[in-house]
């Protein structure tokens, strides 16, 4: 195979799903202030070391990808998926840092953004296995985690636009992150999505 060998298209695929894992660290160091005001300040740091880390790795992977169809097409695909997702990440904890200056969410609003934010991260995560192991129902999986991130989404629409006034300040950020975490959910299915494909190159 012109990829390098089967080895060095396994270890770019290992790379990938690693890539994936640092990703979830970002966000959920990014989550953890959001959701968490009382006792999520330490994870602003973690966000911010995983972040750097991953777009290290990302400009290095990107220069030493296998050549060949196989390894170009699984790189290129999961290094945009990915890079996606590290921007999201610098979103939240942008949102994260500008809500230091606000009193945190109401709690009716801050259980169901809690509830959006784990599923949403638990198809980053479960992504970065359906990636090693390109097993068709860890994909499934995933896609199971990206129609509930978007179920939840609306309950807590369901909340903003119901009779109980929200701060129009509280009432956009909310939007915004939950948009963050809608698109982290649709960038871990686009990994999962292909997962299977990219664990048989020679197919």
């Amino acid at each position: 195979m012109s990829d390098g060998g089967d080895g060095g298209y396994r270890a770019l695929i290992g790379e990938s799903a690693a890539l994936v894992r640092v990703a979830h660290t970002a966000l959920r160091g990014a989550t953890a202030v959001l959701t968490d005001p009382a006792g999520g300040e330490a994870g602003v740091p973690a966000a911010e070391k995983a972040l750097a880390e991953l777009l290290t790795r990302i400009e290095e992977d990107a220069a030493g990808a296998p050549g060949g169809p196989a390894g170009v097409v699984a790189a290129v695909h999961v290094g945009c998926q990915v890079e996606a997702l590290a921007g999201l990440a610098q979103r939240l904890l942008e949102a994260a840092w500008a809500r230091q200056e606000r009193e945190p969410f109401a709690e009716p609003l801050r259980a169901p953004l809690h509830g959006l934010a784990d599923a949403a991260l638990e198809a980053v995560a479960r992504a970065a296995d359906a990636l090693g192991s390109g097993a068709p129902e860890d994909a499934a999986d995933v896609l199971a985690h990206q129609q509930d991130v978007g179920e939840r989404q609306r309950l807590l629409y369901d909340l903003l636009l119901g009779p109980e006034r929200t701060d129009p300040v509280d009432a956009t950020d909310l939007v915004l992150v939950s948009c963050c975490y809608q698109q982290c959910a649709d960038r871990a299915a686009a990994v999962a999505r292909h997962a299977s494909q990219f664990s048989r190159p020679g197919a």
